[in-house]
Order: C-alpha cells, then sequence, then structure tokens
C-alpha cells in the first residue's frame, strides 16, 4: 500500500531531526578537541576523558527524568509529567495523539515526528549544554564533579528551562510570549553562565594569575582546528533546523535564512575580532608572553557570532545577521577582557564565548527578527512584530521585556543550581585536585594514562629522561618526575613560584 502524504511528511521530519541530533554529536565533540588542544598536553587525556563521563551520565540522567520534564506527557506550564525513564513513551494507545508526538511550543502545533527520534534530538542537546558548559573545567577539576554535574544539568537544570521555552504549555513561550528559536538564550546562555559559577568556585590554575598573570598556551592547534570546524558544522544544523521542519515553502525558506544567517554571523564577527585585537596589541604593545592566543581567540569569536544569531537565525534577513555578528564579537571581547581583570580562569573562554554571545542574541531577535511567521501547514502567514520593521508599534517593544525576562530566569536558574553543587563539593573537598597533580599533569595521576607517548609527555613538562627506558618511567618511583607549569611561551617550577622567580621553558 503506497504511502499516505502524512506519512511521508512525518518520515521526512522524523529524518531530519535524526540527521540533526547526529550532526549535534559531532558538533559535542568538537567542542571537545577544542577544549583538549587548547590546554597544555599533559591534561589533554583528562578533557577527552571528560566529555566520556559526561556522554554516558547525561543519557542515564535525561532518560530517567530529563525528557519527562522537558517534554512528557500532560505537560503543565512548569514541567512534564509523563515518560519518566520512557514509561508508557511512545505507546500504541496513544497514537497519534499529541503526547506521542509532542514536539514544540502548542503555537506550531508541530506533532509529526517519531517519538524516540525525539527524545534522542533533544538528549543530544542536553548533552552539548552539559559539555560546553564543563569544558571552562579544563585541567584542575575532579572526575566526581563531572559526574554529579551532568546529573544536575542534563536530568534537571536544562530541561526545565527547555520546558518553559519549547514545551507544550510552557510558561515562557507559550504564555509570556518569549521566543528563542535556535536557544542563544536555553541552550548557550545557560552553559555560559554554569561554566561562569563553576569556574569561579574552582579558582583560577596553579601559576595563572600569581605570581603575575600568566597565559597558560594550549599544546596545539591543529586539534583545536579540527574542533572549530566540527562545531560550525553543528551550528549550521543546529541553527537552521530551530523549527524542527523542513516541509512546506515556508520552513524550507526558514532553513535556508538559517544557514546563509550563520555563516555571515561568525564570519563578521570573526573578522571584527581579529582586526581588533591586532589594533589593540599594536597600540598597547603587550610584551611577547603576554598576548592573547590570537587563533584560539578568534576561533571563539566566531562562535560567539554563531551562538548569537542561534535565536533567530531562521528569522533573520541576511543584513541583519552582519550586525548581530558585529556586536558579538564585541560583546565577546568586552566579557573576555573583563573575566581576565577578574581573575576568573577560563582555559578556553567558553563563559565569555557563550554568556557574550548568547546575552546578546536573545535581545537580538525582538529587534531584527523578519514579521513573516511559517503557519503550521508549511505556508507564510502570522505576522509578528519587531522593532526594526514595525518601531511605531508599541507590542514591538515588548518583545524586548520577554527577551529580558528569559535571560534572568535563564541565569538565575541556572546559577543557583550549579552554585548549590559546586558549594557542597567544596565544603567536602571533592572540587579540586591538588597543585602537585595539577602541574605534573592529571592525565598520569587521575587516570593513569598520558594522551601521548611518554617521552613526549615527559619533554612536555619539562622533564628531560636523559637516557632512562619507557619501562624505567612507567613503574616505580620517579624522583626527578617534572614539577614544571608548561605552555608554548614560558613556565615557573613549583619552587620558583614559590620564591616568585621567573623560571622560563621553552617546548
Amino acid at each position: 500500500m503506497a504511502a499516505t502524504l502524512d506519512q511521508l511528511q512525518q518520515a521526512v521530519e522524523s529524518f531530519f531531526l535524526l540527521f540533526n541530533g547526529v550532526v549535534i554529536f559531532l558538533m559535542s565533540c568538537g567542542y571537545t578537541l577544542i577544549e583538549s588542544g587548547g590546554v597544555r598536553s599533559q591534561n589533554a587525556g583528562h578533557s577527552l576523558f571528560k566529555t566520556l563521563v559526561i556522554f554516558i551520565t547525561s543519557a542515564l540522567a535525561y532518560w530517567i527524568t530529563g525528557y519527562a520534564f522537558a517534554f512528557g506527557g500532560n505537560p503543565n506550564v512548569i514541567l512534564g509529567t509523563r515518560f519518566w525513564a520512557s514509561e508508557r513513551f511512545g505507546a500504541k494507545d496513544l497514537t497519534p495523539g499529541v503526547e506521542n508526538f509532542t514536539n514544540s511550543n502548542n503555537l506550531y502545533n508541530l506533532n509529526n515526528q517519531d517519538p524516540y527520534i525525539h527524545f534522542f534530538y533533544h538528549y543530544m542537546i542536553a548533552f552539548l549544554v552539559t559539555n560546553i558548559a564543563a569544558s571552562a573545567f579544563a585541567e584542575r577539576c575532579q572526575i566526581i564533579v563531572y559526574v554529579l554535574f551532568s546529573i544536575i544539568m542534563a536530568g534537571f537544570v536544562y530541561p526545565f528551562l527547555s520546558h518553559w521555552m519549547w514545551g507544550a504549555n510552557g510558561w515562557l513561550g507559550d504564555v509570556v510570549g518569549a521566543r528563542d528559536y535556535g536557544g542563544s538564550a536555553i541552550i548557550y546562555l545557560t552553559a555560559g553562565v554554569a561554566a561562569l559559577i563553576g569556574t569561579i568556585f574552582l579558582g583560577p590554575r596553579f601559576g595563572r594569575f600569581e605570581p603575575r598573570t600568566l597565559p597558560l598556551f594550549g599544546h596545539s592547534i591543529p586539534i583545536t582546528s579540527v574542533g572549530a570546524i566540527l562545531v560550525a558544522f553543528g551550528f549550521f544544523v543546529l541553527n537552521s533546523g530551530a523549527d524542527h521542519r523542513i516541509t512546506g515553502v515556508a520552513y524550507g525558506d526558514r532553513v535556508g535564512h538559517g544557514l546563509i544567517n550563520t555563516v555571515l554571523s561568525g564570519a563578521t564577527s570573526g573578522a571584527t575580532y581579529y582586526i581588533l585585537q591586532r589594533l589593540i596589541e599594536t597600540i598597547k604593545k603587550p610584551s611577547r608572553h603576554l598576548k592573547r592566543r590570537v587563533f584560539l581567540s578568534t576561533v571563539n569569536s566566531i562562535l560567539a557570532g554563531m551562538v548569537a544569531v542561534a535565536g533567530g537565525a531562521v528569522t533573520y534577513n541576511p543584513w541583519s545577521a552582519i550586525i548581530v555578528g558585529f556586536i558579538a564579537a564585541l560583546s565577546f571581547l568586552l566579557w573576555s577582557k573583563l573575566l581576565i581583570k577578574l581573575r576568573v580562569d577560563d582555559p578556553v573562554e567558553t563563559a565569555a564565548v557563550h554568556i557574550g554571545g548568547g546575552l546578546w542574541g536573545i535581545f537580538a531577535i525582538p529587534i531584527f527578527r523578519r514579521t513573516v511567521e511559517a503557519n503550521p501547514d508549511g505556508g507564510f502567514g502570522n505576522e509578528t512584530l519587531s522593532i526594526i520593521y514595525r518601531i511605531a508599534f508599541g507590542e514591538s517593544w515588548r518583545g524586548l521585556l520577554n527577551s529580558l525576562c528569559t535571560a534572568a530566569v535563564v541565569m538565575a536558574w541556572t546559577a543557583i543550581f550549579v552554585a548549590l553543587l559546586f558549594l557542597v563539593l567544596k565544603l567536602v573537598r571533592l572540587l579540586k585536585v591538588s597543585n602537585e597533580e595539577e602541574l605534573r599533569g592529571i592525565d598520569l595521576f587521575q587516570h593513569g594514562e598520558p594522551a601521548y607517548a611518554l617521552r613526549i609527555y615527559c619533554a612536555a613538562c619539562g622533564e628531560q629522561l636523559q637516557g632512562k627506558t619507557i619501562e624505567h618511567e612507567t613503574v616505580g618511583v620517579r624522583p626527578n618526575f617534572p614539577t614544571i607549569v608548561t605552555d608554548a611561551e614560558g613556565a615557573y617550577g613549583l619552587d620558583d613560584m614559590r620564591g616568585h622567580r621567573p623560571y622560563r621553558i621553552f617546548q
């Protein structure tokens, strides 16, 4: 029997969501590579293992409680109340009811994706949020922190926020009327705030600000480059697929706008940051070891532009994306310099990227979005108000209040629960590794194996093996084990740090 039109549409939409979910997983891997390449070589393996721990823990947490809170059956304005641990999930007696195919805000009535694919897609976003935030804890965090952080973020904090904005009857999206199509606030601002709070509790890495500010450079630009490519690939898909639909002329148009706007905003942000940073260095002429990591920071500025445009990528005209990207670069630069001024040590600038981009992005939506919307049948309609196109209408300005409400809710909700978790962990002394472990390498101390061959690892730590065999170095006591903080420009030894005498090595 030939498939009906509705069945074909469901198949197309389900595959579209499935493809997007797989790419979001690759995007998370890209963030891991950016982090791994952006830290010192003796701690690179720890960053990779962190992602593995988060993947395992967040999957179970989102399956048990997360999805039910976010998109569970019988939803109210606060949370869903069904599908705990997939209980009665996708059951035949619910087909073809709304509960079985709940997708988004009631306004769009999108109920045609397979429920299991829908779960997979939204779990991948929960994994992404958690993994982004945890990258700020690099080089000094214990494994137990990642486990508990994943449970809190994927099982509780993020699911509530996603329900409030995107779930059926959610109070932010359905009652207040706020919009965050691609997640500038719900995904990225959440991750940025969680990263900032956790980083404050962890404190700076040993040698980062004492006895003087010293950048601790990453060990591999090629690894960071590959990660950036994967993350950009993910943004193309996540931003353009914000509606979770591609069938219908209006949704096809929005997918196309999402793609080009993501490219333009990211490119504009990256170019703006690079030019500004070079001008600043030309004027100030900082010493070589105090120069910013221009490559990593330019990558981060590109990502900040993509974060900022995410909230309304499917609704902007291309010229709007240029402006959004330009302002995103300024926002990222200001947040980055502010956090350094406050001595907040964020190894790969996670908080600056996602707070700077996400906070601006949620306010850009009511300013720049087009006035045309998409109908549930796939056609154009449902004209909306925006400040640029309907500046004389008082209702156009209400969107800024909705965005302010969204930003405040996201920041407060995330900060409260992350702060409580890190406070408890700090009180029971399970938060941070010792200075000795941090300097000599978490890879060996926490995991028993380095990310690279031992001779490379030891050389990176400033140790000369002087003919010792690898076997000798991997067993027994190693009295000459490295006590050096290393980076591409210079380092301090433990004794030198205590005596405030700079000791420099070069890799």
